[in-house]
């Protein structure tokens, strides 16, 4: 937690040019204060750059610095714009912003404030602590700065939140308190290849989580920001946004899934589908060989295009290649530009294409885009982007006007509707997933999660049916000719397998985890024996 201590005669300025009311200075100055400790909570969760450690420095908002930072006066002037007018800043901008660069300001304190950073483990006293009582005092905090942490990130317990309310805001992650404590102390005292602003962001946020957890006796909050696009972010430090080390000694005890290369698999999913549409045989390798070899030889094919790409002039440190380049595939992916041209946004920020922000260097971009591999690439994604556009726009025209699948002038934007499509589809699989964990144990049962995933899957049992009816077993296809030989046997299959899923959706309702388990294996099994029967592989 920040806290800052003003020089007094800030105040005391204050109050001789607002002498009336009595109270209204030292009210104001309270609030400006609060403003930027707030704004410089967030800089320091966020992460500071070298420089900005050297220097002392803080990226804000002046903005929103001089909006929030409230008013004084009859004439309501900003409290911000009043300290720095009349030479009693407590911040000072060093590097101004601006809407084109995109960048926030750099700033500094000045010698009328004082910080107190609580969220910093002094590194002498762990290393002279000698036993497990000593290390855990240091690292749990006391009660007051650890309560203070609290209010500041979530001032809605203020209010005597119902707690459906608070379930609604906030998802409560059960935090591995003594494994997180282990994490900080190895940071801290026995770590050596993590230094720097890396090794302050996750001491940092580590220490907020212990913060909180002190608080709510073993959780840590997230407040939930929900996306359109399908997916549940969450604001601030989560585990969505803490380095995987440091996610895993909060989680503790815990089951990691992975979906390796999603989107591309995801998006190759539709091939077959396109390739009959365009009349391009059935030789899947043949139509999309770059693709196929990304998925099949992933390590082979990235360890290429990296040899090719960052050559030995190349600014980019080693251990930092591959993610750039998972990133920019990954971005292509979802359609990025590849011109190196910005624009001004919406809001009139400047915005550079994607891989302009990923590809730095502008000689490893061109060698990258240039790779015939990598060209070859593109042009297949290019092809699949095409295709799932056009039967979007078929079958949901209706979604083009939102404003979230548009471009900044209006337009529907390709890029986003490939993200809507893709993100809703990762989420459904993730959702079986958790379906999955619950009834075999590895995590928690909610009831509501349940039975919203089981009602889906009841809805999904009914649609791929009305796929093979009479005529559809020609051309290339994974479906075994008995579908259209034993007709009656695979109708059989198909009812029963719905009986199972309604059981299951019924189960799900009940809020029942013995009756879910009981469930779930029948309905499984249905699936798997139709697949089994009726499918070539």
């Amino acid at each position: 937690m920040i806290k800052l201590t003003v020089h007094e005669s800030v105040e005391a300025a204050l109050q001789k040019a607002f002498p009336k009311p009595a109270a209204a200075a030292k009210r104001a100055l309270a609030k400006y204060i609060s403003v930027v400790e707030a704004m410089l909570f967030e800089a320091l969760q966020r992460g500071q750059t070298p420089e900005q450690r050297k220097l002392g420095l803080y990226s804000i908002s002046l903005d929103q610095l001089a909006n929030k930072g409230g008013q004084i006066g009859p004439k309501k002037i900003r409290t911000h714009a009043w300290l720095t007018a009349n030479d009693w800043d407590i911040v000072q901008t060093v590097v101004k912003g601006t809407k084109f660069s995109g960048q926030n300001s750099q700033v500094k304190l000045t010698a009328l404030v004082k910080i107190q950073n609580s969220l910093q483990v002094p590194l002498q006293s762990l290393s002279a602590a000698t036993t497990d009582e000593e290390i855990d005092a240091y690292l749990s905090g006391d009660d007051v700065s650890n309560t203070a942490l609290f209010d500041h990130l979530y001032p809605e317990y203020k209010l005597e939140w119902r707690e459906d309310k608070l379930k609604e805001l906030f998802d409560w992650v059960p935090v591995d308190v003594a494994s997180l404590k282990a994490y900080v102390y190895w940071l801290e005292t026995e770590s050596h290849l993590i230094h720097g602003p890396k090794k302050d962001l996750a001491l940092r946020q580590a220490l907020t989580i212990l913060g909180v957890a002190a608080v709510t006796k073993g959780y840590y909050l997230q407040r939930k920001k929900p996306s359109p696009f399908g997916r549940m972010y969450y604001e601030g430090t989560s585990v969505q946004n803490v380095n995987k080390e440091l996610r895993r000694a909060m989680l503790g005890n815990c089951w990691e899934y992975d979906i390796r290369s999603s989107v591309v698999a995801w998006k190759m999913g539709y091939a077959r589908s396109f390739m009959a549409a365009s009349g391009l045989g059935e030789d899947l390798k043949a139509s999309f060989p770059a693709t196929v070899l990304y998925l099949e030889d992933k390590k082979d094919f990235m360890a290429t295009t990296q040899h090719f790409v960052f050559q030995k002039n190349s600014p980019v440190p080693k251990d930092l290649k591959p993610k750039l380049l998972k990133q920019a595939f990954t971005a292509i992916s979802f359609g990025a530009r590849q011109t190196a041209k910005g624009w001004l946004d919406a809001m009139g920020n400047w915005t550079n294409p994607a891989l302009v922000e990923i590809l730095q260097n502008s000689d490893d971009r061109a060698r990258f885009l240039a790779d015939d591999t990598v060209k070859l690439f593109i042009k297949e994604q290019n092809a699949l982007d095409e295709y799932l556009y056009a039967l979007f726009k078929r079958f949901r025209p209706d979604l083009l006007r939102e404003p979230y699948l548009q471009t900044d002038s209006g337009r529907p934007s390709k890029a986003k509707v490939l993200a809507y499509l893709y993100q809703h589809g990762e989420t459904h699989v993730m959702n079986i997933v958790r379906q999955v964990a619950m009834a075999n144990g590895r995590m928690p049962y909610d009831a509501k999660m349940a039975q919203e995933n089981a009602e889906i899957a009841a809805a999904m049992a009914k649609l791929p049916w009305a796929a093979f009816g009479e005529g559809t077993d020609k051309g290339d296809t994974r479906a075994k000719p008995e579908i259209w030989k034993e007709a009656a046997k695979y109708k059989e299959a198909s009812d029963k397998m719905q009986a199972e899923m309604v059981k299951l959706n019924t189960a799900a309702k009940a809020g029942n985890i013995d009756a879910l388990k009981v469930a779930f294996g029948p309905a499984a099994a249905s699936c798997k024996a139709c697949h089994d029967a009726f499918r070539k592989d």
